[in-house]
């Protein structure tokens, strides 16, 4: 499991669909590194977060090591690992 922090700006966001238009675009691409279990994109908090599972872990440390670091709209990504207690419920 991952956590991405700064994907987005939730005070920059318009429309209704935004949430939904950002986590297929994270799905496409972080599907490239393997199977996608649950994505979970936090619109309704600060930071950007988008919270991930992968089947595998070989497939969490591809993706993470793939974004961490990374620049999106002007914002550089950061990736934590984090265990199934530590996933939310819900999004």
């Amino acid at each position: 499991n991952i956590l991405v922090h700064n994907m987005f700006d939730k005070d920059q966001e318009s429309g209704d669909s935004w949430p939904a238009e950002i986590k297929e675009e994270f799905e496409e691409e972080c599907g490239k590194f393997g199977k996608l279990t649950s994505v979970t994109v936090m619109h309704n908090e600060p930071g950007g977060k988008i919270y991930a599972s992968f089947e595998t872990v070989e497939a969490s440390e591809q993706c993470a090591k793939n974004l961490a670091g990374r620049w999106f709209d002007k914002r550089q990504l950061r990736v934590d690992y984090l265990e199934d207690s530590e996933m939310p419920c819900g999004g």
